[in-house]
């Protein structure tokens, strides 16, 4: 026969293990939270003080790209990156909000152009050439769709018919 006190440790147990089995995939889900975005400009600004470095840029850079490395989706598109001199449009030696924002999205532009070249090739005759492929969405090249690319993709194709 069971004690009251053993029938309340199993089922605290029971709940217990019910709650990780529900909670691991949206803590796993979290710690993947931005990085498919680009990521904010205070995120890279180290010290704060309104202007990014070529350290800085570089060191964070790297971090991201080990953390991306370590969850199994290392970062394709890093080809793709402009380097410092090519982002510092003023040629002042550090960035601003604005010349960050603007490398941004002409990397994104790339990534979309060179993953875009790769959609629809090869399909059967039947397939409707008019839908994106893979590359088209994945906007940041990682090898993954989040929800926010396909979002994205979904607002900028609202509304077109085939």
């Amino acid at each position: 026969m069971k004690t009251p006190e053993k029938s309340a440790f199993e089922t605290i147990l029971i709940i217990a293990v019910l709650l990780a089995i529900v909670m691991l995939p949206l803590a796993a889900k979290a710690e993947g939270i931005g990085m498919h975005s680009p990521p904010a400009f205070s995120e890279i600004d180290e010290d704060g003080d309104g202007f990014v470095d070529e350290e800085e840029l570089a060191s964070f850079r790297a971090a991201r790209m080990a953390a991306m490395a370590e969850t199994g989706r290392p970062m394709k598109g890093a080809k793709y990156m402009p380097d410092f001199v090519e982002i510092d449009t003023d040629s002042d030696g550090q960035l601003t909000e604005v010349e960050l924002t603007k490398a941004q999205q002409a990397h994104r532009e790339k990534m979309r152009a060179a993953h875009g070249a790769h959609s629809a090739h090869g399909m059967g005759h039947g397939m409707n050439m008019n839908m994106p492929g893979f590359g088209d969405i994945d906007i940041n090249g990682d090898g993954c769709i989040d929800a926010g690319e396909f979002a994205a993709h979904q607002a900028s194709h609202h509304g077109q018919t085939d």
